[in-house]
């Protein structure tokens, strides 16, 4: 019996490690994946402009003789001037003119016949995929790499392109030596991590004799370790970009120096000087501006002036170190968000290990018990926290999407147009809401939720796949609907639960880890594999909250709860003729959501505007979500103590004005930020307040749970949906007198509660007051 008994405990330590042990590799293999990314699409791109430095000088040879007159596609001496172009690029294996069908033109055996280019590349041959510059695009294709110079006829048209290729060992790849090194530090780092979790979780007291585990002192040492882990890796990958930085600035400085040397060589040796020649510092300074990294490009003579060089003068290229430094703190940005967000991700993924390993897969064991209670409530947190993570990893994108897609709509402006792809979201919400409040009791809250999943599944499909404005907003309209049909089925389960006030904070822990999360690694994502690729992957992920459920949480049923006899149109008559909630709703409720389409709406397009990433957009998503999460409990038990439910809203919708006003005088990048700050605090503790006046309003406590909870849900979805569509006809005035008059028109609402509330009777729930 005793040996059975140990053996339980050594299994439980063992998968609790390798699970530990598995999520600490993934959080360092994406930490690690982020920074290679952003590193390689940088470090191609900054190698791409400096070998274009000498294509350039090429196409501008190719298009002047097409000016006067010289076809494209019978060339006489383009095998010469490609020839030319290999003793300046001695890394370059081939070179080519392609034209935009992908048919080749010549190569430097010279002309081609019936030869076209692999259908893989012709997105980059006609600069729809891999843009470096205007005319200037790459691509990585069957280990070599193929950089496309764009050539124009006398009529700007596009007519052919360069095409340099080069072999494998000159651009990053996924298989290059400096990936190979990361990838050997990286297990090298498991490796250590894994020895000291084993002797931790084997030779300690962590998990007890009777399966159970001391969770705040493992989550403790787990954190602390993970934290370790990541530091260590995320300064071993600073290491090694730095100096692969330092290398390929170098290796740009050599290859202008021997580009301009060479075309100096060519000027003297034709019996000029740098006198006859005009544009000479035009052209150096073109150089200088195409190559970030590159700081100043000069000519160092010895007893002559510039202008009659002799071959003792050479030029001197200097390494722009500003860009170096610029681009390794972007790095040490994205490694500081990563490791944040790795917090939110371990602790959510080990809490929920916990409840799954130690759980009593026991189909009569009481769901009214301790251990049970607590199950349910750390399951509820872990649906919520992948629910929210696959439904908000598009959010800081939506709009920018749909400012890349933009075709005029109904004659309305082009702001608000911008706006209806979230206001479809939440129209979609709002007609789910109505749906699932009417279906819920009939259908069961799981069929509900995998009905959603399917509907979010497809919606974030369909949104990847849009080429059009139309077809984005349906798609969006379709995920919205989706999301209203998993979230009206959570929170009634939610609120169905025992002890159900710590039910709702699981979900609200849940659902805030999620969303931090999902923006997070979205936003990220889509900075690195594409808008359209990020839609795709949320759609795959919408497959987890069904598969969670479906395998986890079949025993447990939303609660039927007595109401009186009235009917549903009476009830919702008795609420909307109670002047206290219409009131709250039109003046504070449905106000405060509209306000949110700052953080929604419009910060990502104000952002963009401002040449910020989707990483950095990400980070001001997580900068208001760090407010809610750290401020939250801490202001609220301050705010309930101290100003009561009723001030407490109202101060909360002060700090929401303060914030837009904030905007409204600066309307800087740094006051946006100092925006999303101010409505985090605002959101901390208003949210939870706003949210118990709610429930506790007259018309609601009389209805079942899953309709007091319609009711809330599409009020929210009724203000978010409002929210954009308002701010758009705002702004549609200019940015800082549009988020002025929000900031005014919700003030003046504001005014008319505080006004509203002193007039009215005090009803009989004066703990609300």
């Amino acid at each position: 019996m005793k040996n059975n008994k140990a053996d339980n405990l050594n299994f439980a330590r063992y998968k609790v490690l390798l699970v530990v042990f598995g999520l600490i590799v993934i959080i360092m293999s994406f930490t690690g994946f982020v920074n290679y990314i952003s590193f390689a699409n940088n470090y191609n791109e900054s190698l791409a402009k400096t070998y274009a430095v000498a294509g350039n000088e090429k196409v501008r040879e190719i298009e002047y003789a097409l000016k006067y007159g010289k076809p494209i596609d019978n060339f006489f001496g383009m095998h010469e001037t490609l020839e030319e172009l290999t003793e300046v690029i001695a890394d370059v294996d081939d070179i080519k003119i392609v034209t935009p069908n992908g048919a080749i033109l010549y190569d430097l055996e010279g002309f081609v016949i019936d030869k076209h280019i692999p259908d893989e590349l012709i997105n980059a041959a006609v600069f729809n995929e891999g843009l470096v510059d205007e005319n200037l695009s790459y691509k990585i294709f069957q280990n070599q790499t193929y950089v496309f110079i764009e050539i124009n006829d006398y009529n700007s048209h596009h007519v052919a392109s360069l095409v340099m290729v080069f072999p494998q060992d000159i651009f990053l790849q996924l298989d290059s030596p400096l990936t190979m090194q990361l990838v050997t530090y990286l297990i090298l780092i498991a490796v250590i991590v894994l020895g000291l979790l084993s002797i931790i979780f084997l030779k300690t007291r962590l998990v007890h004799k009777d399966n159970t585990i001391n969770k705040k002192r493992f989550l403790i040492v787990f954190i602390a370790i993970m934290g370790i882990a990541q530091m260590l890796y995320s300064s071993v990958n600073y290491h090694v970009y730095h100096n692969a930085y330092n290398d390929m600035a170098y290796t740009s400085k050599e290859f202008i120096v021997s580009t301009i040397d060479n075309n100096i060589e060519n000027i003297y040796s034709s019996g000029l000087s740098l006198d006859n020649i005009e544009g000479f510092e035009s052209y150096i300074e073109s150089i200088k501006t195409s190559l970030p990294q590159i700081d100043e490009i000069g000519l160092v003579t010895k007893g002559e002036s510039e202008l009659q060089l002799t071959s003792a003068n050479k030029v001197d290229v200097l390494v722009s170190y500003d860009y170096i430094d610029q681009q390794m703190f972007r790095i040490l940005l994205d490694m500081i968000t990563v490791l944040i967000i790795s917090v939110f991700f371990m602790v959510e993924l080990t809490l929920l290990a916990f409840i799954i390993f130690l759980r009593k897969p026991d189909k009569n064991l009481n769901l009214q018990s301790n251990g049970a209670v607590a199950t349910s409530h750390g399951l509820v947190r872990g649906l919520t926290f992948f629910i929210n993570l696959c439904a908000f990893m598009s959010l800081t994108f939506i709009a920018i999407v749909m400012n890349n897609l933009y075709q005029p709509i109904l004659g309305l402006s082009k702001d608000v147009v911008l706006g209806l792809p979230l206001s479809a979201e939440m129209l979609g919400g709002i007609i789910a809401i109505i749906l699932a409040g009417w279906s819920i009791s009939k259908q069961g809250w799981r069929t509900i939720l995998y009905i959603g999943g399917m509907f979010l599944l497809l919606g974030n499909l369909l949104s990847g796949f849009s080429n059009d404005a139309i077809t984005y907003i349906v798609s969006r309209a379709i995920a919205g609907f989706g999301l209203g049909y998993i979230l009206m089925s959570l929170r009634s389960l939610v609120v169905s639960l025992p002890k159900t006030n710590i039910a709702i904070a699981e979900f609200a822990a849940g659902a805030i880890a999620g969303l931090n999360c999902g923006v997070v690694i979205g936003g990220m994502l889509a900075d690195r594999i594409g808008y359209d690729a990020t839609f795709y992957l949320a759609a795959i992920l919408a497959i987890i909250p069904i598969l969670f459920v479906r395998r986890l949480m079949g025993e447990y049923e939303i609660e039927q709860r007595e109401t009186s006899d009235i009917s549903a149109l009476a009830k919702f008559i008795n609420f909307i003729a109670d002047k206290k909630a219409i009131v709250f709703l039109a003046c504070i409720f449905i106000p405060f959501f509209i306000s949110g389409a700052f953080l929604d709406y419009f910060f990502p397009l104000f952002a963009a505007s401002h040449d910020l990433t989707q990483s950095d957009i990400s980070r001001g998503f997580l900068l208001h979500g760090l407010f809610i999460i750290y401020l939250g409990p801490l202001l609220t038990k301050y705010a309930t103590n101290k100003l009561g439910n009723k001030n407490g809203i109202i101060f909360s919708m002060f700090i929401v004005v303060s914030a837009l006003a904030t905007f409204m005088a600066f309307g800087t990048i740094a006051a946006a930020f100092v925006t999303l700050a101010l409505l985090g605090i605002a959101e901390s503790f208003g949210m939870a307040m706003k949210t118990s006046y709610f429930l506790n309003l007259k018309g609601i406590k009389d209805l079942e749970i899953n309709q007091g909870m319609a009711y809330f849900s599409f009020m929210v979805n009724l203000g978010r949906m409002l929210g954009p569509i308002m701010f758009g006809i705002a702004l549609s005035l200019g940015i800082k007198m549009g988020i002025g008059i929000i900031a005014l028109f919700i003030f003046l609402l504001l005014l008319v509660f505080i006004f509203s509330n002193r007039q009215m009777p005090i009803h009989s729930n004066k703990s609300l007051s």
